[in-house]
């Protein structure tokens, strides 16, 4: 099928990378979407800047027999089943008995109760603090973080997360790292002083810098794949709207999506191609449309991937989408919205999703069940060039999603700081470890019982999902577990062979950290309202003006300059 939009591919549509993003693929591990947030975001630390210390040293986690270890650098090693034996990482309780706090980016709804939640109860009990949690949704979570912040009665741990294009921090943790409000961990975690907190030494040498700002470290890195998403559709929904194979390029994923929302795939149940703006659409736009990491950088200048030929093309995709139906009418908010967008993926109204990877493959997962239900019909893919020639160009990030820091509160007090450090290598007991899976699956015979196999078998009546909730996510390491671990490991595989890193990567930029949220917002008043057609899609240009001149073209300069001196 012939493609609609035409523009030139300069370098294949692929940004050239600097020298710094070169070195970071040569060392087996890749620095992208997450380390361009921490870079591009970040401001000094109240104070001087200071010397670099030498980052944690790195020691790779232990790898049991039937792993599947990939020849991509950044594609997690894999297991088709569980190890037969686990093993303890952490000799003794490493709490001290008090209270301890965390701020918890969730995207579903909240965790069970304490009174009423086993696994929390024994994550109590393993840990030896009343670990307390207050959850932010996906969709409050700035707000909720800005409110927290101005009250100053910080949680001992805060989950700093990322901002709209990736970044490894938001606008408003920025600005919290500057003022002070957390813990430099760079001294009393660098070299071979980690091996103390020795499961913290599995962190890859990429993600720890992925949170170094000015030469201090921000706290622990959240693991997770180079590339962590994947795409699945409805091949069922698609072979019966007369679409047997993967849409081929973006006219056909267009007509596909358009046909599951018109199609009555479901017969009287209403679905849609697509339900939720940025989110899912843009993801799929951006990768088709070879949409540059952030940045591009040719002949010593930078240009940002608002202004390219690619990025108008794939907002004119979306553009077209829209009006022709192959979006949830209310896609806007559920750009924000993780649980309902997730609901209707449960509900079989949805024909094309994208989530982490590992969230399709495990048996227990909210969407490994819809998988298993479907029995192949919900079917992974890597979308199409936008002509049908060239491959799709996906955003490589760090292996980091956001960190958890420690506030400076709490490490004034070095006893504290070493127990809260103590939790984290517990909780980042490698895989295979008691410690990794009882945060997974509970105790033996609570939600989980191990079959004759060895396989965790669940036990009727029980939902460790809804117990567990966001608690267990941000700590403990990412791991492939399940029958077909090779699959993800080959999709993941791929996804990551078409992955381009950034080329401001480990630079920073003082106004992109002043400004980050002010530009956000021009993004919402002007791409937004185009997609859904209440601007002209003439206005990217009106778009790129008002972004160059509230802080875009100085950010440019910032980066450039140092470009210029690595």
């Amino acid at each position: 099928m012939s493609a609609q939009f035409k523009f030139p591919r300069a370098g294949g549509g692929v940004p050239m990378m600097s020298r710094r993003a070169a070195l970071g693929l040569g060392l087996g591990a890749v620095a992208g979407a997450a380390l361009t947030g921490c870079a591009s975001g970040g401001a000094a630390p109240s104070g001087a800047k200071k010397a670099a210390v030498p980052p944690p040293k790195y020691v790779a986690p232990p790898v049991y027999p039937g792993a599947i270890v990939p020849d991509v650098p950044g594609v997690p090693t894999a297991y088709p089943s569980m190890p037969e034996k686990l093993t303890r990482t952490v000799a003794e309780i490493p709490g001290r008995g008090g209270t301890v706090r965390h701020f918890h980016l969730t995207w579903g709804p909240p965790a069970t109760p304490l009174d009423g939640n086993r696994w929390w109860q024994g994550l109590n009990e393993r840990l030896g603090v009343d670990f307390k949690v207050t959850e932010a949704s996906a969709g409050n979570y700035d707000a909720k973080f800005a409110t927290m912040l101005a009250g100053g009665d910080l949680p001992e741990v805060v989950q700093l997360a990322g901002g709209r294009y990736g970044e490894i921090f938001s606008a408003g943790c920025l600005k919290a790292i500057k003022q002070g409000a957390f813990a430099d961990l760079s001294e009393i975690l660098s070299g071979d002083k980690v091996l103390e907190y020795a499961n913290l030494a599995n962190v890859r040498t990429e993600q720890w810098r992925a949170c170094t700002i000015n030469g201090g470290l921000w706290g622990v890195p959240i693991d997770v794949p180079v590339e962590l998403l994947e795409f699945r559709y409805r091949k069922d929904w698609a072979e019966k709207l007369g679409f047997p194979k993967p849409p081929a390029d973006a006219d056909e994923t267009a007509e596909l999506l358009v046909a599951m929302t018109k199609g009555a795939p479901e017969g009287a149940k209403k679905t849609w191609g697509l339900t939720a703006f940025p989110g899912m659409a843009l993801d799929l736009a951006y990768g088709m449309f070879g949409v540059p990491n952030n940045w591009a950088y040719e002949g010593g200048t930078l240009t940002h991937a608002f202004e390219t030929p690619q990025f108008e093309a794939a907002i004119a995709w979306l553009v077209k989408l829209w009006k022709n139906g192959g979006m949830h009418p209310d896609a806007l908010a559920l750009g924000s919205q993780t649980d309902r967008y997730r609901a209707f993926v449960v509900q079989g109204q949805v024909g094309m999703a994208v989530d982490s990877a590992a969230n399709f493959y495990r048996p227990n997962s909210q969407f490994g069940k819809v998988v298993a239900k479907l029995d192949g019909a919900f079917a992974a893919f890597v979308p199409p060039g936008h002509d049908g020639a060239a491959k799709a160009v996906f955003r490589r990030t760090a292996g980091a999603f956001g960190i958890n820091a420690i506030s400076a509160k709490a490490a004034q007090d070095k006893d504290r700081l070493a127990e809260i450090l103590r939790l984290f290598n517990w909780r980042r007991g490698p895989v295979g470890s008691e410690e990794w899976y009882y945060q997974g699956w509970g105790a033996d015979g609570d939600y989980f019982t191990r079959g004759a196999d060895g396989e965790p078998v669940p036990v009727e009546g029980t939902n460790l999902d809804a117990d567990k909730g966001a608690i267990a996510y941000g700590l403990t390491p990412q791991s492939w577990i399940f029958p077909a671990a090779e699959d993800c490991v080959e999709i993941n595989s791929q996804m990551v062979r078409q992955s381009v890193a950034s080329p401001v990567e480990g630079l920073q930029s003082e106004t992109q950290s002043a400004r980050g949220a002010q530009l956000d917002q021009l993004f919402t008043t002007y791409i937004n309202q185009i997609v859904v057609g209440s601007r002209p899609l003439s206005d990217i240009e009106k778009y790129r003006q008002a972004w160059r001149g509230q802080g875009g073209d100085q950010i440019r300069r910032e980066f450039q300059e140092q470009l210029k001196r690595s």
